[in-house]
């Protein structure tokens, strides 16, 4: 069975800055979502984006548990507002799809 787990590589965040330009890029662990799949042998292989949505209320809540450990005490980005999200749906938001609906 995989678990989902915090990159060890990025510690979660999803980035990491180059020592030489100062520059932010994506993890190259796990591809800027900062969660990775690990295996019962205890290894880990980076989340297909094709597994985001189905994984959408597990990454939530595993993001909102690594925010309150650094003390943060407001709320994790909605999927539709992470730019690692979007174009799955969960990087859709709800509510322009009701807006349309309606309109």
């Amino acid at each position: 069975m995989l678990r989902v787990v915090r990159c060890p590589s990025c510690d979660g965040y999803g980035w990491s800055e180059d020592d030489f330009s100062g520059q932010a890029a994506d993890c190259d662990w796990c591809g800027g979502v900062g969660y990775v799949y690990r295996r019962p042998d205890s290894t880990d292989q980076p989340i297909p984006r094709a597994d985001l949505d189905s994984l959408s209320e597990i990454l939530e809540a595993l993001e909102l548990e690594r925010l309150r450990e650094m003390g943060y005490s407001g709320t994790a980005k909605r999927p539709w507002e992470q730019e690692v999200r979007r174009g799955t749906r969960g990087g859709q938001n709800p509510y322009e799809q009701d807006a349309e609906a309606d309109a």
